[in-house]
């Protein structure tokens, strides 16, 4: 087989897997076997991880998805803390990356400390389009063959990945895990390419990196209000469109985006205790049925809201184990 980075396409192994052969797999990718010449890996993984829950019914995710995300986490590491995504050699050589988002950065004029999300929509388009276009072709079918051939098909003219559903589920269950490592990996090789300088608290910059910045849900709260809930969805209060909070399901520190078909309407008191933790498995019934109303009027992402009981379940399986119940149960 031709090296993974060379290839234009390929298919996963559909065979059953065992745990132990699937963990063997991702402890290949984070070893000293796996060479990498840049981060690019462990960036694609992180992008993979942060878009589990926005497949379609095959377990498709585009690369216009991927690329996105891989856009977005570099654009602080690269622009913000000018931590180089390969080692510069004699030439100081940036890599392809790098170069794409400094491009857009001279391009529109931007300053280095404005966050990704909040470049006008043109903006973010072209460059993660650029992205795309400098990165596609070596890190799809790198990871691809670092994970050997178990994880995902892909397609490079289509422009997509296929997730192998046997480590689709296994990725959901460990996602948290998987994820820590990915982080050591990735701050451990950067410390290799980078001065001393660059790599003062590194992990903290990644994770910093990664995350993008809470935005307003000003306009979630106005639809779920206007369509749905005038009451909070854990104690049953009457709220107010200026008395209600929005409150993430599933908590956001797991799921990592903000979806509609995540979200409740809940009064002060029980979002602020509810928090970082799993609401008792009651409202479970709830919110499956508020999505399927939600599907009937609006098709996108109905993949995702029918799965929240199985996100629920992996974020148990990720650590997830403290269960919040209100006062008083709405009826």
């Amino acid at each position: 087989m031709a090296a993974g980075y060379l290839l234009k396409e390929a298919e996963y192994e559909d065979r059953p897997l065992s745990d132990d052969e699937m963990w063997s797999a991702f402890a290949y990718l984070f070893s000293s076997k796996s060479v990498n010449d840049t981060s690019y890996k462990f960036g694609f993984l992180k992008s993979i991880l942060d878009n589990l829950y926005n497949t379609d019914s095959k377990l498709v995710l585009t690369f216009d998805q991927l690329f996105a995300k891989f856009a977005e986490i570099y654009w602080n590491l690269v622009l913000k803390h000018h931590i180089r995504q390969k080692k510069p050699g004699k030439l100081n050589r940036r890599s392809e990356l790098e170069n794409a988002l400094l491009y857009g950065k001279a391009k529109y004029d931007i300053l280095e400390d404005i966050p990704f999300e909040s470049l006008s929509e043109d903006m973010r388009i072209d460059i993660c389009h650029k992205v795309k276009m400098k990165c596609k072709e070596n890190v799809v079918g790198a990871l691809y063959a670092d994970l050997g051939g178990l994880f995902y098909s892909f397609s490079k003219k289509g422009e997509w990945i296929r997730i192998n559903p046997r480590m689709y589920e296994f990725v959901c269950k460990h996602k948290v895990a998987i994820e820590k490592l990915n982080y050591y990996e990735w701050a451990k090789f950067l410390e290799r390419v980078n001065e001393d300088s660059a790599v003062d608290h590194l992990l903290s910059k990644i994770d910093e990196s990664t995350l993008r910045t809470r935005s307003s849900l000003a306009y979630y709260r106005d639809i779920l209000f206007q369509e749905f809930e005038n009451k909070c969805f854990y104690c049953g209060k009457p709220v107010t469109k200026h008395s209600v909070e929005v409150d993430h399901f599933i908590p956001w520190s797991f799921i990592k985006d903000d979806q509609i078909w995540n979200f409740v309407l809940a009064c002060p008191e029980c979002n602020n205790k509810k928090r970082d933790k799993l609401a008792q498995v009651d409202f479970l019934t709830k919110i499956s049925e508020r999505n399927e109303i939600m599907i009937e009027r609006d098709q996108s992402n109905k993949e995702s809201a029918r799965r929240i009981k199985m996100i629920y379940t992996w974020a148990q399986k990720n650590g997830y184990n403290e269960i919040w119940t209100p006062k008083k149960m709405s009826v």
